[in-house]
């Protein structure tokens, strides 16, 4: 499988399987694309060419530690925005919550920094964030109709078309 995503095009990834699981696995990409849909886009298309059906895009879950780094913030700043001590409140809530390092979404941190003047993202960071939280949503949402029967899919789909 690793030859067969490596003739397919994923050479600038890097590729794991688990075997307890069933062989389910995990890419992640450093790939160079015109844009981020770009990027995401082939990556998916690539994936399937080889036999693998994508199960999401993972987007990048951050530790507070992590944000303070990728803003050049203290990681007391970061904290103070999380717990609501300082900043304009409303940081977004982790989407990985646990007692010692809790996780949240680099896309949503990053469009709540944006919106509130924080931190000068780039527009690609900004861009690829939220390509990675609508393509994952999207692939979800479609493994998730696949449970329904065609009568109830095509209802749905008209519903929010």
């Amino acid at each position: 499988m690793i030859d067969a995503l490596y003739e397919a095009g994923w050479a600038d990834a890097s590729v794991a399987f688990d075997v307890d699981t069933g062989g389910e696995g995990w890419a992640t990409f450093h790939r160079e694309a015109p844009s981020g849909l770009q990027a995401v886009v082939s990556a998916i298309r690539q994936g399937r060419k080889a036999g693998v059906e994508p199960l999401g895009v993972t987007e990048d879950y951050v530790s507070l530690t992590e944000i303070a780094e990728r803003t050049n913030r203290t990681l007391s700043a970061v904290d103070h925005w999380a717990t609501g001590r300082r900043g304009p409140g409303d940081f977004p809530a982790p989407r990985v919550p646990r007692p010692r390092v809790s996780l949240y979404s680099w896309a949503e941190v990053t469009m709540w920094l944006v919106a509130n003047g924080l931190a000068a993202m780039s527009p690609a960071d900004i861009e690829i964030a939220r390509i990675c939280e609508v393509a994952d949503a999207m692939l979800r949402a479609r493994r998730l109709q696949n449970r329904l029967d065609e009568a109830d899919r095509e209802a749905l789909n008209l519903a929010v078309a």
